[in-house]
């Protein structure tokens, strides 16, 4: 019909409609009008598909929808407890440092590097005599002091999304046949399912970041980091031989004599801890626990000189060779400092808004920032060791551990297998 009106040479068929041709004008220009809004929303919504393909926003919220998924449960547990993080979080250092961080009173230098540095807390001790030999008195003792520091990385979380979803999420809301769950919760928005899980991912990277990162290393989960293996892999740290366990220990306690008693703990692998624990048993003659190793009988746990262990799948382990490390620390000469806690404060958090008038730039970008910063940091590298490849227990250069990959060495909160 519209062709006719268009092509009929003469206005029969017009005047049967009672068209004038000045409707037939308006109606094309309506309909070309038309046609630009329509070829223009295509070309928005192609553009905002692109940008939420490539958006950084989390599914969190948007997955598991529609369908009855309230049946469900994680692939495998939760990998985002941290057991050395939390001792590390809150040895006598760590406290020191960051209370001093948080009244204001920390020393913070920026070097020609760019990087800011924090001044670490000072030793002191007394120095060698004079030689006053032949004289009659002798003379006092001069103090020394001696004092390091860290550098200071940055840690930060972006999430983005184009301006239409963020807008569509912040009113979509899940519903109780969705996939509730530790991420997904039953009445919560999107945008706030989103919003949790922006914050559990930027508290996980933080966590692997304090115990591995290092100012070289960038990977997948890390970023360029002072953390507890740059301490332990300082040259001053002296590297003891762990294919005898009970010998390796032996001249741990050595040291300890040395040096005195001190607020220890030994890190190491859950793998490599059964390990340890399979080579502590009591003598076949006397019955007692090799010297200066205890058991408790209840729990299975053992002690070195009264010093406990501290299992964490983050410190390095050899799955392949069967081999990891133990890190001796010391909590008053090791520890922590951060700017705000693992999930940023309000203060720590940037929100900001891209706008454009181009439908094929999606019309805008939401985006929201998570920063954080800070270092692990050691004071005396005499008081650190690592224990270099001890055997863990025979059992898992077997096929015992097949298919565990994924939770022996997790690089995620709950892994999943591919194609699950």
């Amino acid at each position: 019909m519209l062709d006719l009106l268009f092509t009929n040479p003469d206005n029969t068929l017009l005047e049967k409609m009672a068209v004038t041709p000045g409707m037939v004008e308006r109606l094309s220009s309506n309909i070309e009008d038309l046609t630009s809004f329509s070829r223009a929303y295509i070309d928005y919504e192609k553009a905002r598909q692109n940008l939420a393909a490539n958006a950084s926003k989390s599914n969190a919220g948007t997955i598991g929808i529609g369908t009855d998924y309230s049946d469900n449960s994680p692939a495998n547990p939760f990998q985002n407890v941290f057991p050395l993080v939390s001792w590390l979080m809150n040895t006598p250092a760590s406290r020191k440092m960051q209370g001093a961080m948080n009244r204001g009173a920390w020393s913070v230098t920026k070097k020609e590097d760019g990087k800011f540095y924090i001044q670490l807390p000072f030793t002191y001790g007394t120095t060698e005599p004079k030689s006053t030999q032949g004289e009659c008195c002798w003379v006092p003792l001069d103090l020394a002091k001696c004092g390091s520091n860290a550098p200071l990385a940055l840690l930060c979380l972006k999430s983005c999304e184009p301006i239409m979803d963020s807008l569509v999420n912040e009113t979509r809301k899940i519903k109780a046949n969705d996939m509730v769950c530790y991420f997904q919760r039953e009445g919560e928005t999107i945008k706030e399912a989103q919003k949790r899980m922006d914050l559990i991912s930027m508290a996980y990277f933080t966590a692997i970041n304090v115990i591995l990162g290092t100012m070289a290393t960038g990977t997948a989960t890390l970023k360029p980091f002072h953390g507890l293996l740059e301490v332990m892999e300082d040259k001053a740290v002296i590297k003891i031989v762990g294919t005898n366990v009970l010998s390796a220990f032996d001249s741990v306690a050595l040291r300890l004599a040395a040096l005195g008693d001190g607020d220890y703990k030994f890190a190491c692998h859950p793998l490599v801890l059964e390990g340890i624990k399979s080579v502590i048993v009591p003598g076949k003659f006397n019955g007692e626990y090799p010297d200066g190793w205890t058991r408790n009988k209840e729990t299975g746990e053992v002690a070195f000189k009264g010093h406990g262990f501290i299992a964490d799948k983050l410190v390095p382990c050899d799955i392949t060779k069967g081999t990891g490390d133990v890190w001796v620390l010391e909590g008053n000469t090791v520890g922590l400092v951060m700017g705000t806690t693992f999930q940023p404060s309000e203060k720590f958090q940037r929100h900001t808004f891209g706008a454009t008038d181009t439908p094929s730039e999606g019309c805008g970008t939401q985006c929201d920032y998570y920063y954080n910063f800070g270092c692990a940091f050691g004071t005396d590298a005499n008081r650190l060791m690592v224990i270099q490849g001890i055997p863990m227990s025979a059992a898992t250069l077997g096929d015992t551990l097949n298919g565990l990959d994924l939770v022996l060495k997790p690089t995620t909160i709950v892994p999943i297998n591919i194609g699950e």
